[in-house]
């Protein structure tokens, strides 16, 4: 049925910009607001059991459920926040349990890539500013001050933006179970 797509394009395109605007604000910010999680969660459950009622409300109940315990053990050890957590209960509503465990499976794996990636900056930007900062200077030297200003971070806890590794996973979940082609509707 015509309106059945239409809805459940609706529910995609919701998903993609909720776990975008996630993924920004998470990067800018360090933090996943509420603001935005608990209207989709809501949209989540009208727009599910409106498409299969009370089948519907409990696909999205179980979705949530998943999401949000995929994410539990990297919360407890400290690995994760409770908005990482919330992000992919929101996911597991809005795509149910089959497209939340898509979804978690790739976000382990794009989430193991990017922290690679966050780790190795890390240990690349201060060797980075430090040359470029003796390159500018062409070649004078900076003395200690700037060795120790230059890497004095790296030791420092800093904070790993999950919500990327989430938005990537729902994009990649989206893909795999063919739901972008029906955005075109």
């Amino acid at each position: 049925m015509l309106v059945d797509e239409q809805l459940i394009a609706a529910i995609n395109l919701s998903l993609i910009l909720v776990v975008t605007l996630c993924a920004v604000t998470d990067i800018a910010e360090n933090r996943i607001p509420n603001i935005v999680l608990f209207p989709a969660l809501l949209l989540a459950f009208v727009c599910n059991s409106m498409l299969a009622g009370i089948a519907g409300f409990v696909e999205c109940l179980l979705g949530l459920v998943l999401g949000m315990s995929m994410l539990f053990p990297f919360y407890f050890t400290g690995g994760t926040s409770a908005g990482d957590v919330k992000l992919l209960g929101v996911v597991g509503a809005l795509l149910g349990a089959q497209g939340v465990f898509i979804a978690g499976a790739a976000t382990l794996v794009f989430g193991g890539a990017l922290g690679i990636l966050f780790i190795t900056w890390r240990v690349i930007k201060p060797k980075l500013l430090l040359y470029t900062t003796q390159l500018i200077r062409f070649g004078e030297s900076t003395g200690p001050t700037l060795l120790v200003t230059a890497t004095a971070d790296v030791n420092r806890k800093t904070y790993f933006p999950y919500a990327p590794a989430i938005a990537l996973g729902t994009y990649y979940s989206l893909w795999d179970l063919g739901y972008f082609s029906r955005l075109a509707l």
